[in-house]
C-alpha cells in the first residue's frame, strides 16, 4: 500500500481502516484525475449462524459486503463517500436520496451530519464504526425500529421550502382519502431568468377552488416576487376498514411528474392525484389558473411514529413550478424537492425552547404591558407560555421604545399609535398565541362577580406596573378562588430586579413580601447601596412634557427580563402549588455584565386580626419572639418591633426585632423598656433602610393567655404620640397574640384591640 502514490491522510484512513475488527480486507482500487483515491472494504456482518451458513441474510445483507469508498482530493476537510454493491436491495431505510438518472450504486446514510464532521471528531476508525454498524442494521431489518421511530425519507438536495403546521396538515389525512386543495402565500427568490428558491406557507384551514383560487404574483425587487396560490394535500383511502400504511421505505428519487405519479401509486392515491393533476393542466393551459407553484404533499401512514413526532403520518412534499402551457395537461415538467419547516406554533416554540408545553398552556394574565411586563410576555411568548390576558390602560408614546419589546411601525409617526394592552395583544398573536386585551384599570379584573370568576381560572397574575399602591390594593382582595399573584419590576434606578410570588391563600401577600424583601435589602451593604439611594429622574420627552421614570439603557432591562421571565416561567410550571411565597432579587455585579440572583422562600405569616386593623407577622419574627420568651422563663421580656404600616390595607406588618436595651426591665409582673442605646438603633435602622422599615411600636409578653392591660393602653397612648401613624402594642402570650393599637385623632388617643392564636 505504501508504494501506491496516493496522499498521506488517505493513506492513514486505509491503514486504520485494515486493523478495524469488521473490515476483512482493504484494496486500493485506482486514483482519478480530478485528484479523488477509490478504495474497497471488505466488511463482515455479525450474522446470526443459521443465517451465515447461508452467507446472507433474509434482508439480502451479505456475510461479507465489499464497500467502495471514494476519498475526495480535499480529504480529510471534504466527506468519503461509501457505495454499497449496484444490486443491494435499495427498499432498506436510511440510503442518501439519490436520482435513479445518474446510474449510481445504492449509497448508506452512515451519519446524519457531515462524514467529514465526524471523522474530525473521532477519527476514520469512528466512520468505519458508523459503516459496520449501519450494515450489522440491515442485516436485522433494525434500521427503522419502533423503539426509536421511523426515519422519514432523507433529502439532501433542496430546492424550495414550505412553511406549515404539521399537527393541522395531518388532520386532513382521513379515513376516505382525499386531495384537499388548500390556499398558498409564497414568495420567489431569485433573478428574473436564472436559478430560484421559493417559500411557500401552507393555510390548511381555507380550501380553494382551483379554477377560482385567483394564483397569481406581482415584484416586491428585483429578486423577489411574492403571490398567492393553492396546493395539494393528498392521503390515502383506509383499505378493507384499516389504515393505508406504507411499511417499506424507498429513497428519494422524484424528479419528473412521471415520477411523482408513480410515487403516489406507492402512497395509494395515484387515482386522486391524476386526476387533480390533469383538472389543474386544463385550467393552465386555457389561462384559468395562473402559473406558479404548485405543492403537492403526500400524507403517508407509517407502522409506527417518525422520530421525534407523536404521530406515525409522514409528510411527504414535493412541488411543481408551473409555467403557462400544455406540459402539466400531458403529464410532464420536472418536480422540485421541498423542506418542511413547521409554521409558528406553540408546540414549534416549545420545542425549540427545549420546554415542553404538555397538552395545554397555563393561563396567567399580565398587569401592565410596560418594558418591564412587555419584555416578560415576549420571552414567554417565544416559549409557547404567552400571557392569556393582558391588561393597561395607557396608550404608547415615542419614548416608550427606548426600552419596550415591540418595535416601532414603519412609516408611522409615534411609532405605533394606540394602547399598550392593543399592541402588545397584536405582536403575541404572531406567535400563534392570542390573549385578551384589556385596556381598563387593573381593579376592573376583580371588580364584579363576572370578573372575578374569570380571573379564579388563573395560575396566576403577575404584576410589572412598578405601583406599589396597586400591590396593596391586590394584597386587600379575597374572594373564592382567588388565583395567586406575582410581582416583578425594577429597584435602584434598573441596578436590581425584584420578584415575588405569594403563598397559598395570599400569604405572605406581596404587600408582606415587599416588607421582607426591604428588610433583605437593608442588610446587604452593596444592595442597600442600590435600591434606596436611587431617585427617580423628569426626563424630558418634548416640549414642556416629561416623564417621571429611572433613565437606563435597553440592554440592562433586557438582561434582567431574561431573569425575570424565568422565575414566572418556573412558577409556572411548577409540579405543584408551592407552600410558601418566595422573593427573587437580582443584582448587576462590578463588572458591568454578570448577574447575581438570591432566592428565598417565606412561610406563611402569623396573621392577628382586630375589630378594624390586623397585625401580619413574619415567621422569622414569630420564631425571634418565641426563643426570647424562652430565654427568660417565669418573667416579661420584651423588644421593639419593625416593619410597615399599610393604610389601604390597614395592618402592620412586622418583619425585625430590635433587642430591648441594656437598661430594660424584667419581672413577672411587667416588663419595662428601657432607652440606652435605643436612639442610635432607630437612626441606623432608619438609613440602612433609606426609611422603607421603621419602628410601629413595641412587644412584650404576658405569661398566661390575656390581652392588653392598662398599663399597656396607657403606654400605647403615650407612644402614639410620638409618631403620626397607629403605634402598636403586641402582646405575646402562650396561646398566640393579641394587640392594642393607638393613634393621635385630634388630642384624644383611639384604641383598637385584638387577640389570635397562632
Amino acid at each position: 500500500m505504501a508504494e501506491v502514490s496516493i496522499p498521506l491522510p488517505m493513506e492513514r484512513a486505509l491503514r486504520v481502516s485494515s486493523v478495524h475488527p469488521a473490515v476483512r480486507d482493504v484494496r486500493f482500487v485506482e486514483r482519478h484525475e480530478d485528484g479523488s483515491v477509490w478504495a474497497e472494504l471488505d466488511v463482515e456482518q455479525e450474522l446470526p449462524s443459521t443465517w451465515r451458513a447461508a452467507g446472507v441474510s433474509p434482508s439480502g445483507v451479505k456475510a461479507i459486503e465489499t464497500v467502495t469508498i471514494r476519498f475526495p482530493a480535499d480529504f480529510p476537510r471534504g466527506s468519503p463517500r461509501a457505495f454499497l454493491r449496484p444490486d443491494f436491495d435499495r427498499a432498506h431505510p436510511h440510503l442518501l436520496p439519490v436520482p435513479a438518472s445518474l446510474g449510481l450504486p445504492p449509497q448508506p446514510c452512515v451519519v446524519q451530519a457531515y462524514p467529514s464532521e465526524l471523522i474530525q471528531a473521532r477519527g476514520f476508525s469512528g466512520y468505519v464504526d458508523q459503516l459496520a454498524d449501519w450494515l450489522d442494521k440491515a442485516a436485522m431489518v433494525e434500521l427503522n425500529n419502533p423503539r426509536h421511530g421511523w426515519e422519514p425519507v432523507r433529502r439532501d438536495h433542496i430546492d424550495d421550502e414550505l412553511i406549515l403546521d404539521p399537527d393541522e396538515i395531518r388532520r386532513l389525512a382521513t379515513p376516505e382519502g382525499e386531495c384537499a386543495v388548500v390556499r398558498t402565500q409564497y414568495l420567489r427568490f431569485g433573478p428574473a431568468s436564472g436559478p430560484v428558491t421559493m417559500r411557500v406557507a401552507l393555510h390548511t384551514e381555507e380550501r380553494v377552488d382551483p379554477a377560482s383560487a385567483g394564483c397569481g404574483e406581482e415584484k416586491v425587487t428585483d429578486r423577489v416576487r411574492r403571490g398567492q396560490g393553492a396546493a395539494l394535500v393528498i392521503s390515502a383511502p383506509d383499505r378493507d376498514g384499516s389504515p393505508f400504511v406504507v411499511d417499506v421505505p424507498v429513497p428519494e428519487n422524484v424528479a419528473t411528474v412521471e415520477d411523482l405519479v408513480r410515487r403516489a401509486d406507492w402512497f395509494g392515491c395515484r387515482a386522486d392525484l391524476e386526476a387533480k393533476l390533469a383538472y389543474i393542466g386544463m385550467l393552465l393551459a386555457n389561462g384559468s389558473f395562473g402559473a406558479g407553484p404548485l405543492p403537492v404533499i403526500f400524507l403517508v401512514r407509517r407502522p409506527f411514529n417518525l422520530i421525534g413526532s407523536q404521530s406515525s403520518i409522514e409528510i411527504c412534499p414535493y412541488l411543481l413550478d408551473l409555467r403557462p402551457n400544455e406540459d402539466l395537461l400531458r403529464g410532464k415538467g420536472d418536480v422540485r424537492l421541498c423542506s418542511v419547516r413547521d409554521d409558528v406554533s406553540v408546540p414549534l416554540l416549545s420545542r425549540a425552547s427545549g420546554y415542553d408545553a404538555g397538552a395545554s398552556r397555563r393561563r396567567w394574565v399580565l398587569l401592565g404591558c410596560g418594558s418591564v411586563g412587555s419584555k416578560i410576555a415576549v420571552h414567554l411568548a417565544r416559549m409557547g407560555m404567552g400571557p392569556r390576558d393582558v391588561c393597561d390602560r395607557s396608550v404608547m408614546s415615542p419614548h416608550n421604545y427606548a426600552r419596550h419589546a415591540l418595535l416601532p411601525e414603519p412609516g408611522v409617526r409615534g411609532g405605533m399609535p394606540g394602547y399598550k394592552a392593543d399592541a402588545l395583544g397584536r405582536a403575541l398573536s404572531a406567535f400563534r398565541q392570542e390573549p385578551v386585551a384589556r385596556v381598563c384599570d387593573a381593579e376592573e379584573l376583580w371588580s364584579t362577580t363576572e370578573s372575578r370568576a374569570d380571573l379564579s381560572g388563573c395560575d396566576l397574575v403577575l404584576h410589572t406596573t412598578g405601583s406599589s399602591l396597586l400591590r396593596e390594593i391586590i394584597s386587600t382582595q379575597a374572594w373564592d378562588g382567588r388565583p395567586r399573584f406575582g410581582e416583578a419590576h425594577l429597584l435602584g434606578a434598573g441596578t436590581v430586579a425584584y420578584a415575588a410570588f405569594e403563598g397559598p391563600s395570599s400569604n405572605p401577600s406581596l404587600s408582606d413580601l415587599a416588607a421582607e424583601s426591604y428588610r433583605i435589602v437593608a442588610n446587604d451593604r452593596d444592595l442597600r447601596g442600590q435600591v434606596f439611594s436611587a431617585e427617580a429622574q423628569a426626563i424630558d420627552i418634548g416640549q414642556g412634557c416629561g416623564a417621571l421614570t429611572f433613565p437606563m439603557p435597553d440592554d440592562r432591562l433586557a438582561t434582567f427580563a431574561a431573569g425575570l421571565s424565568h422565575t414566572v416561567l418556573r412558577r409556572l410550571t411548577a409540579e405543584a402549588e408551592p407552600a410558601t411565597g418566595s422573593i427573587h432579587l437580582g443584582r448587576i455585579l462590578e463588572d458591568g455584565l454578570s448577574q447575581s440572583w438570591t432566592s428565598v422562600d417565606v412561610e406563611p405569616w402569623t396573621v392577628v386580626a382586630g375589630d378594624a386593623a390586623s397585625v401580619r407577622i413574619s415567621p422569622r419574627v414569630n420564631a425571634e419572639i418565641r426563643a426570647a420568651i424562652a430565654a427568660r422563663p417565669g418573667v416579661e421580656t420584651g423588644g421593639v418591633i419593625v416593619g410597615r404600616y399599610s393604610q389601604v390595607g390597614d395592618n402592620f406588618q412586622v418583619v425585625d426585632l430590635l433587642p430591648a436595651p441594656s437598661d430594660s426591665v424584667f419581672t413577672a409582673e411587667r416588663f419595662v423598656l428601657g432607652v440606652k442605646g435605643l436612639r442610635q438603633s432607630v437612626q441606623r435602622l432608619l438609613e440602612d433602610s433609606g426609611g422603607s422599615l421603621y419602628v410601629l411600636g413595641t412587644w412584650h409578653n404576658h405569661l398566661a393567655p390575656s390581652g392588653p392591660s392598662m398599663l399597656d393602653a396607657a403606654t400605647a397612648a403615650c407612644l402614639a404620640l410620638r409618631q403620626f401613624f397607629p403605634a402598636l402594642m403586641l402582646i405575646a402570650h402562650p396561646e398566640g397574640y393579641s394587640f392594642l393599637t393607638a393613634e393621635v385623632g385630634g388630642t384624644v388617643p383611639a384604641e383598637a384591640r385584638g387577640h389570635a392564636a397562632e
